[in-house]
């Protein structure tokens, strides 16, 4: 199944299957898919296309075909010790490397939006291959736009009661960003 190329593609980093990071009462999965959800009930929804809550990120990538008229973010929540802050996100090597490129711009306009929201570090825009990963694997679908977005630190107290106070503005800045930039491709 091929999917339309003019789409915004939100994604939960994690499922039910996958909890991710689990600190300070939180689970990963379950801010992730509220973040996307959040997302989602700003956006028109015939413009979306989101991962199920059941779908293994493999299942999802599988699933979907995103063009390169398409925008894709991936949610994620940072986890180290508990003093380290902050928001940042990944791109691949090759739109790092072009700071023209649209991943890049919306990624830096993502970092620079959370940072200034919950008042935390912007960490700013980083490769994919300095990851914990040699490659992030969904940021390789050929979606026009592809961002996976660590929004801030489940393990800093600080950051979440911020990202807990401040979340609604957030999303809504964040769907805001995502949209422009899908319509800049079109």
């Amino acid at each position: 199944m091929i999917l339309s190329p003019l789409k915004i593609f939100p994604s939960a980093g994690h499922n039910n299957k996958d909890s991710g990071a689990v600190k300070n009462g939180y689970r990963e999965a379950d801010l992730t898919k509220e973040a996307r959800n959040n997302i989602a009930r700003r956006s028109k929804a015939e413009d979306l296309i989101m991962d199920e809550d059941w779908e293994t990120n493999s299942q999802y990538q599988s699933r979907i075909k995103p063009g390169k008229g398409s925008v894709l973010l991936d949610i994620h929540f940072n986890s180290a010790a508990s003093l380290a802050s902050g928001t940042e996100c990944y791109i691949t090597a090759t739109d790092f490397n072009n700071k023209n490129s649209l991943s890049y711009k919306m990624a830096d306009e993502i970092c620079k939006i959370t940072a200034k929201v919950l008042r935390i570090p912007n960490r700013g825009v980083k490769s994919d291959n300095l990851s914990q990963h040699s490659r992030i694997g969904i940021l390789h679908l050929g979606a026009g736009v592809s961002v996976l977005w660590e929004i801030c630190f489940i393990s800093n107290s600080k950051d979440m009661n911020s990202y807990q106070a401040n979340k609604e503005e957030l999303m809504k800045k964040v769907a805001e960003i995502l949209k422009k930039y899908d319509e800049r491709i079109l």
